[in-house]
C-alpha cells in the first residue's frame, strides 16, 4: 500500500490538482473515511453510478455541499436538496418551463451573445478569457432566458459568485456570501411579483404559470420554489458553464494537437465538451446522507452517515476509461458522471452543452492558435466546484 493521502474538499492545495489524490483513493481507499470532517467518500466510477440511482439508501435531503450537510434542508425549495416523491413533482413542474425545445430556440441568442464578446477581442495580444468571455456568456444567456433586464445582470452575477466563494481554512459561507444571498433573493422576489402582475414572454413568467395535475389536484410552484430555482440557475447554471469553458480552453492550450482537431474538424466540438466533463468537471462531488446501513468494500456505513459521491474522480477511473489522464476530444464516451446521474441528473445539461459547444466553436474560429501562460492561470476556490477565476490567452500573431 502506498503512503496514505489526505482528502479535504476545503483545501486550497487540493484545488490545484486533486487527481493524484483521487487516484490513490480509487486504488487504496475506495471507501475513504475522513474522521476529522466526519464523512465517507466514493471515487470509483461504478460505486458512484450505483449510488446515484440507489434512492433507498442515499438521500439529498441534507444538502449536497459538505459545509451545509448539518441537517435537513426541507424548506429551502432547492430541487437538488429534494428526494422523491417531492422531487418528482417539483421537477415535473420546473421541466414544463425548461423544455428542450425552448433551450434549442436559444441557440441563435447564444451565438449572438458569444460573438458580441469575442469580436472585440480580435487583434489584442492577450486577454482574460474568463473575465471577458466565459464569466459573461452564461449569465447573459440565463438572464435572457429568465427575462432579467440587461442593467441588472452584473448585479445578479456578482452576488451569485459571492455565494459560492470560500476563504482558506473556513468552509462556511463568508459574510459577503450570506449578504449576497439575501440581496439576490430579494431581487428575484421583486421580479416574480412583477411577472405575476404583468406577465411577459420569459421563463420567470412561465414558472409562475406552470401546473400539473396529480390525483385530481392541480399544483403550482410557490414563490419560494420559484426563487430557489432561479437562484440555482444563476449560481450552479452560471458557474458550471463558466468553469467548463475555462477548463476546455486551458486544456486546448496544453494540448494544441487536440485544438487543431477542433479547428480543422469542428464536428468534434460537441464531443470535446463531453471529454472536458469527463476529464475535469466543474462539479466535483455530490453529498448524500445514508437512510439505512450499507456495506461498501467490506465496511459497514451506518445510517445517517455523510457520503461524498466524487463524480470528479470517476472520469479518471482506469476501470472505466482507457488512458484516462489523456485529454482526447475524439474519445468515445458511452457515459460520464460530469452532470451526475439518475433522478438528480443536471436539469440544465442540455443548455450547458449548447452554450459550451457554440462558445468553443466561436472562440476557435477567431483564435485557432493561442497559448495560456502559466502565470495567467487563476483558480477559484469552493468545496465542490472546481475551475478558474482567471485565464490569460495569448493568440498567435
Amino acid at each position: 500500500m502506498t503512503k496514505p493521502m489526505h482528502y479535504d474538499p476545503f483545501s486550497y492545495e487540493l484545488d490545484e490538482d486533486p487527481y493524484p489524490t483521487y487516484r490513490w483513493m480509487r486504488d487504496e481507499a475506495p471507501l475513504y473515511r475522513n474522521d476529522e470532517l466526519d464523512f465517507f467518500a466514493l471515487t470509483r466510477f461504478q460505486d458512484n453510478l450505483d449510488a446515484f440511482v440507489d434512492l433507498q439508501t442515499y438521500s439529498s435531503s441534507h444538502g449536497t455541499s459538505l459545509e451545509f450537510m448539518d441537517g435537513p434542508k426541507d424548506e429551502t425549495g432547492l430541487l437538488i436538496y429534494m428526494d422523491p416523491p417531492r422531487h418528482n413533482r417539483y421537477r415535473a413542474l420546473v421541466s414544463k418551463a425548461f423544455t428542450p425545445r425552448q433551450i434549442q430556440e436559444l441557440a441563435v441568442d447564444v451565438r449572438r451573445i458569444a460573438i458580441s464578446y469575442l469580436d472585440p477581442l480580435v487583434g489584442r495580444p492577450r486577454f482574460d478569457v474568463v473575465r471577458e468571455f466565459t464569466a459573461r456568456l452564461p449569465m447573459d444567456v440565463i438572464s435572457t432566458m429568465l427575462g432579467v433586464p440587461e442593467g441588472d445582470r452584473r448585479f445578479v452575477q456578482e452576488k451569485s459568485n459571492a455565494i459560492l466563494h470560500r476563504e482558506p481554512g473556513n468552509p462556511l459561507p463568508t459574510k459577503e456570501a450570506i449578504d449576497g444571498s439575501v440581496e439576490v433573493m430579494r431581487y428575484f422576489q421583486e421580479q416574480v411579483d412583477e411577472r405575476r402582475a404583468r406577465p411577459r414572454d420569459d421563463m420567470m413568467t412561465r414558472l409562475t404559470e406552470v401546473e400539473i395535475e396529480e390525483d385530481g389536484v392541480r399544483t403550482k410552484l410557490s414563490d419560494n420554489d420559484i426563487r430557489a430555482f432561479i437562484l440555482l440557475l444563476a449560481t450552479a447554471g452560471n458557474e458550471t458553464v463558466t468553469k467548463l469553458l475555462a477548463t476546455a480552453f486551458l486544456e486546448l492550450a496544453r494540448n494544441p494537437d487536440q485544438r487543431r482537431i477542433l479547428v480543422d474538424e469542428p464536428q468534434w466540438t460537441a464531443n470535446a465538451v463531453e471529454e472536458t466533463l469527463r476529464f475535469d468537471p466543474p462539479s466535483q462531488y455530490q453529498g448524500r446522507i445514508t437512510k439505512r446501513p450499507i456495506e461498501l468494500h467490506g465496511v459497514e456505513v451506518p445510517a445517517g452517515a455523510r457520503v461524498l459521491l466524487i463524480n470528479g474522480a470517476t472520469g479518471r477511473d482506469e476501470r472505466q476509461f482507457e488512458n484516462p489522464d489523456a485529454y482526447d476530444v475524439r474519445r468515445s464516451i458511452e457515459l460520464h458522471l460530469g452532470f451526475g446521474h439518475g433522478r438528480h441528473f443536471c436539469l440544465g445539461a442540455s443548455l450547458a452543452r449548447l452554450e459550451s459547444r457554440i462558445a468553443i466553436e466561436e472562440l476557435l474560429a477567431r483564435f485557432p492558435d493561442y497559448e495560456a501562460p502559466a502565470d495567467g492561470v487563476e483558480r477559484m476556490h469552493s468545496s465542490n466546484v472546481r475551475g478558474l477565476s482567471g485565464l490569460i490567452l495569448e493568440p498567435a500573431v
